[in-house]
């Protein structure tokens, strides 16, 4: 890589301009476009005075915000104070005039080379090439670092190397600055992830802008080198959503390098372990620390990272100077043996003296002791490599092993009255922690004022650190409990990051057939279905009931959840003959468990009832959705969530009925006992708004529904997302309200986003993407549009078919024989609709308004 003197002429670098690139910015002409990368655009340009080739890095129009366009601007001030030449220069920074905004740009060294990795394969560089060449871009870090600049995003693509092997690192917009005089915009936004995942440090991938200083890099710089070593990353994290990306980033250990090549065994394995370190307090200090030991290695001298012990810092003098040490090679014997005997005294002093007290912190010393001794005894062998009395040095270090061995011996012992001692406390402190936090579940708080929430937050905050990181177990269970409240309270994706957590602890430290890795696995997949992703929650729900079944009673409630929630989640993928199988099951388990009563059995019969209620089975549904209701009053009293739930059921199942009056009277005795539980903003609220707004437009009160339906609209998709299916419900309720308006367009335009959205979440063969068609085949009806209403029709009536959903396949069939009344086909028309007559009449009887 190399500063861009060339002519302007020569070939270009990027590819070639669209025409909607701009050809000219400012006083540089525009040339070929360089790349595009999370908020800008590069391109190569032109410069008139002086003349030169540059790269111009513009901001995208869609990017552009106060917070984007504040921290470009820092950016181009910070990288003007940088000049090192592992660093690109920046030349000039400034703005221009698009047609709908003001974009900043600068313009910098246009760096002409390979990537790090893509000039080390090229070049077949030896692994001493390679780690001389890194070193140097440890060089540049460390430069910006001492000006007061962090990188937080290093990576191979973000270092150039010219033919000359000289490396620059580019890009350093999205550094967060540590000047006294820019303090008040040194903090991102709380929980904004900044960087690329792959080469991103714990503090980093857990959202943790506080904790993040020069020694983030250094992680970001043991993954390049780790990369550069092995030719891969540490973690592969290819297709892992991000909260499963960063939990494996801040709790898993990487595969040890030697484990990939063996030829990696030693000093550099130690040099990229410590940079990778979990505890920044663990990694080397700075990048000039790391690049030091790096060329320690390279010239044969002790590193850092390993204690320098003094037959350490031995062994490698022996492989510098081999000569030198054969000829001393009996009075190192000597001393060696000298030293074993000193060791067997000491160690045999300090083993007596842990048996006879307890303490953790005694034994440890005595391990580390041993362990040191052990390193000694091993290192004695390199140094009388060509010495008479290597068979006593092998005895010695052979009775060293053993004195080890001892002192694990006594930790274990000790360890395990130590756990004794810190069982109670540890439970006693996990007790607390969950009444605490649990308080702030609405089914607790019951109208209260949810200030505990900040504690909750805070209490995920610090869940990670301290002590309880040396606890697994009771770490995984405070974990349940936030995870648990979150999802209460409606936070789903922080509900699934905190059961993912619980259930990874639980795996590791439990195995995989564990009954309370099972019961995280069923919390976690709750929380998955919740956010809509429902293949996800499918899967780990799967695993949970196969556990579960091997290690709990058969008709065990854990069980009759799982298969409740599996139930649920093969009824969105439309499989309704096998969701009704499967909640039965659950109802029949839970019957023989409990009898009728009791609130374990309202919530199965509650579940059942609704899928009738979705599913045609009208009565029945309204009859278990009734019973539910009595015994979950009887239970709790009319201010509880579980009583919420099975009224707005009940309000379905009365609608689905055309019973409209009546469910109004029950979604509006709801909504104010939603809001008393729940507060203003909720997805339960959102829930009754909806349902409440669809009746009241079922009933021409248009004026009353609208409000109540744009706020469900826009409450779903603040707290949910753009794609979670729950949006997609409250933009079809608002768009049929459109529609009924005459607002076809409006209503298009919400029909065909809810299409979209689900045949992308759950398949083409989902009831959901059924009923979006129908719904779009109902407004071409509306509009006289015939040909588009028979074809959106003849694509929902087979998916209807395939979901078993009899009443829905029979309105399509009757809407295709409508539309083709309308077109003259008569013949064709004919016959479908007495086949509709003959369905209706064997379904409903002649009385029936259908």
């Amino acid at each position: 890589m190399h500063d861009s003197d060339s002519t302007p002429g020569t070939e270009p670098l990027g590819t070639p301009l669209k025409p909607w690139h701009p050809t000219q910015i400012g006083r540089y002409r525009i040339v070929s476009l360089l790349g595009e990368g999370g908020m800008g655009v590069v391109y190569e340009a032109e410069q008139d005075q002086p003349r030169r080739l540059v790269a111009l890095k513009v901001v995208r129009e869609d990017f552009v915000t106060p917070e984007l366009v504040r921290r470009f601007a820092l950016e181009s001030q910070v990288l003007g104070r940088l000049q090192h030449p592992g660093i690109a220069q920046i030349y000039e920074a400034g703005t221009f005039e698009e047609v709908h905004a003001t974009l900043p740009y600068f313009a910098m060294e246009l760096v002409k080379g390979q990537s790090l990795m893509e000039y080390a394969n090229a070049r077949s560089l030896e692994l001493a090439q390679r780690l001389a060449l890194f070193s140097r871009v440890c060089d540049a870090v460390h430069y910006a670092h001492q000006q007061g600049v962090i990188h937080r995003d290093l990576k191979p693509a973000n270092i150039l190397v010219d033919a000359s092997g000289q490396p620059k690192v580019l890009d350093f917009g999205v550094a967060r600055l540590t000047d006294a005089d820019v303090q008040a915009t040194r903090q991102t936004s709380v929980g904004e992830v900044i960087g690329t995942l792959q080469y991103m440090s714990p503090e980093q991938a857990n959202a943790d802008q506080a904790n993040i200083d020069v020694r983030s890099d250094v992680y970001s710089l043991g993954v390049i080198l780790y990369e550069l070593m092995t030719g891969r990353v540490p973690y592969d994290l290819s297709r892992k959503l991000i909260h499963e990306a960063a939990r494996i980033i801040v709790f898993e250990e990487p595969e040890r390098l030697s484990s990939v090549n063996r030829q990696l065994r030693g000093d550099v394995e130690v040099i990229v372990a410590k940079a990778l370190e979990k505890e920044k307090e663990r990694r080397y200090g700075s990048a000039e620390a790391m690049a030091s030991d790096v060329r320690r290695y390279l010239k044969d001298e002790p590193i850092t990272a390993r204690p320098a012990s003094a037959l350490y810092q031995l062994r490698k003098f022996a492989r510098r100077n081999r000569a030198i040490v054969t000829g001393l090679g009996v009075a190192a014997v000597v001393l060696v043996l000298g030293s074993a005997v000193s060791l067997w005294q000491a160690v045999r002093a300090t083993s007596a003296e842990q048996l006879a007290q307890t303490r953790l912190e005694e034994a440890v010393t005595l391990r580390a002791l041993a362990e040191t001794r052990r390193a000694q005894a091993d290192s004695a062998l390199v140094v009388v490599d060509s010495a008479r009395r290597i068979a006593d040095i092998a005895r010695a270090a052979a009775d060293s092993a053993r004195l080890a061995a001892l002192g694990e011996q006594a930790l274990a012992t000790a360890s395990a009255q130590r756990a004794n001692g810190e069982a109670a406390k540890a439970q006693a402190v996990n007790t607390f922690l969950q009444d605490m936090l649990a308080t702030s579940d609405p089914a607790n708080a019951l109208g209260r004022e949810l200030t505990v929430r900040e504690v909750l937050d805070s209490a995920a905050a610090e869940v990670g650190r301290g002590a309880l990181a040396r606890q697994p177990e009771v770490r995984a269970s405070i974990e349940t409990t936030i995870g648990r409240t979150y999802y209460a309270l409606g936070l789903y994706e922080q509900s699934t990051m905190h059961h993912d957590s619980a259930f990874t602890i639980r795996r590791r430290v439990l195995g995989p057939g564990n009954a309370d890795v099972a019961t995280s696995a069923a919390d976690l997949a709750l929380s998955q279905r919740a956010t809509g992703d429902y293949a996800a929650a499918k899967a780990t729900i799967t695993s949970a009931l196969a556990t579960m079944r091997r290690t709990m009673s058969p008709n065990d409630d854990q069980i009759t959840a799982a298969l409740e929630t599996l139930a649920e989640l093969r009824y969105q993928e439309g499989e309704n003959a096998d969701a009704e199988r499967l909640y039965r099951e659950a109802l029949q388990l839970t019957r023989a468990r409990h009898g009728n009563t009791g609130l374990v059995v309202a919530r199965r019969l509650a579940a059942l009832g609704t899928f009738f209620s979705y599913t045609g089975q009208y009565a029945e549904g309204e009859k278990l959705l009734r019973e539910a209701l009595t015994l979950r009053q009887a239970a709790l009293g009319a201010n509880h969530p579980d009583v919420l739930i099975a009224m707005m059921s009940i309000g379905d199942a009365v609608r689905n009925q055309r019973r409209f009056p009546e469910a109004e009277v029950m979604l509006r005795e709801a909504l104010p006992v939603a809001k008393t539980l729940y507060g203003a903003s909720h997805p339960m609220i959102a829930n009754v708004e909806s349902r409440l707004g669809t009746v009241l437009n079922d009933q021409g009160k248009r004026e009353e529904a609208e409000p109540l339906l744009r706020d469900a609209l826009d409450m779903r998709v603040r707290l949910l997302g753009e794609r979670h299916p729950d949006v997609q419900l409250a933009r079809t309720d608002l768009a049929r309200l459109m529609q009924t308006l005459g607002r076809f367009d409006t209503a298009d335009a919400l029909f065909t986003a809810a299409l979209n959205a689900r045949r992308a979440e759950l398949g083409d063969m989902s009831p959901a993407v059924a009923s979006s068609i129908s719904d779009l085949g109902y407004l071409a009806r509306l509009q006289a549009k015939w040909p588009e209403a028979e074809r959106r029709y003849r694509e929902a009536m087979p998916i209807w078919k395939a979901a078993a959903i009899v009443d829905e396949a029979i309105n399509a069939q009757a809407e295709i024989g409508w539309a083709l009344l309308k077109q003259d086909r008569l013949d064709e028309a004919e016959t479908l609709l007495n086949d509709v007559l003959a369905q209706r009449r064997a379904r409903y009887g002649d009385a029936h308004y259908a």
